[in-house]
């Protein structure tokens, strides 16, 4: 950066007795040694039913509280929300990052308005079946967005705080925020860098359900590619139809052919509605320019 950076780390935070108090510690030396104009340690206690927000504190960190439990998502928006600074680094508190490479983003932002830490080994592949469904949800979203991305929802990055409140039209308020701010701000073709950290083992249990959030995030993929890029959508829905008339006409019977021109005509709907959605997003798009 041409100029000393301000910085609000935003640390959701959910039954993390154990281990906010040593993540506020590490950033609070980490932010010291770097080069910034101002900063300050925002924990969003996100409804917890222990110690979190008093240890917290103890540790140097302002406190904001959910008075129930509302969900990572809307934990990275009240932070957001109660911030002072320019850039906003979110980070979990658990322990899983390391301190001096989340600030260490940093040095990265010149430019950019959102810089990523992806992810880097065996743990988070995980296990067999849970690397199945990373490897797929990877191949989704570099779909949608149209680019290679190596790490869609990192718990760890660095947002310029407006970007974050003019580039993000799709919300939700679970695991899936982090992946809806790296697909948004893709295809608003925003400067988006995705940067190498550690990822280290957790402290405390997990909060995330396998299977629930990545029905949720597949979910939250299909409204992004359907609010930036519905002809993309319509087309591959449009292929599943037209794919299963071509093998029907290859199979030479008589009586596919009624079902292969169905199929036809069901794959000219899903083209010409994708159209029309298309048509509608081009003409909204022109009216807010205006």
């Amino acid at each position: 950066m041409s100029e000393r950076p301000t910085v609000s780390v935003v640390l959701p935070a959910f039954n993390e007795e154990g281990g906010v108090a040593g993540v506020v510690t590490g950033l609070a030396a980490a932010l010291k040694a770097a080069d910034v104009a101002a900063c300050e340690i925002l924990v969003v206690d996100d409804g917890s039913t222990d110690k979190t927000a008093a240890a917290a504190e103890k540790a140097g960190a302002r406190v904001v509280r959910h008075p129930v439990n509302m969900g990572y998502g809307r934990s990275l928006l009240t932070g957001a929300e109660a911030a002072k600074h320019e850039w906003l680094l979110f980070l979990d508190a658990d322990g899983s990052y390391r301190a001096d490479e989340a600030v260490g983003l940093l040095a990265h932002a010149a430019g950019c308005d959102m810089v990523v830490g992806a992810r880097q080994g065996s743990l988070f592949w995980g296990s067999p079946g849970k690397a199945v469904l990373r490897f797929i949800q990877l191949k989704i979203s570099a779909f949608v967005a149209g680019v290679r991305i190596p790490d869609t929802n990192s718990g760890v990055r660095l947002v310029r705080r407006t970007a974050l409140q003019e580039y993000l039209p799709v919300r939700c308020y679970g695991y899936s925020l982090s992946t809806t701010m790296t697909l948004s701000f893709i295809q608003e073709a925003l400067f988006v860098k995705f940067v190498p950290v550690s990822y280290d083992p957790r402290k405390g249990s997990s909060k995330v359900k396998l299977l629930r959030d990545t029905l949720r995030t597949l979910q939250l993929m299909l409204q992004i590619i359907l609010y930036f890029n519905p002809m993309k959508f319509a087309i591959v829905l449009a292929a599943l139809p037209a794919g299963a008339g071509l093998l029907l006409l290859a199979s030479g019977f008589r009586q596919a052919l009624v079902a292969a021109v169905l199929c036809a005509l069901a794959s000219l709907a899903c083209f010409l509605a994708g159209c029309v959605l298309d048509a509608q997003r081009l003409h909204a798009l022109a009216a807010k320019r205006r």
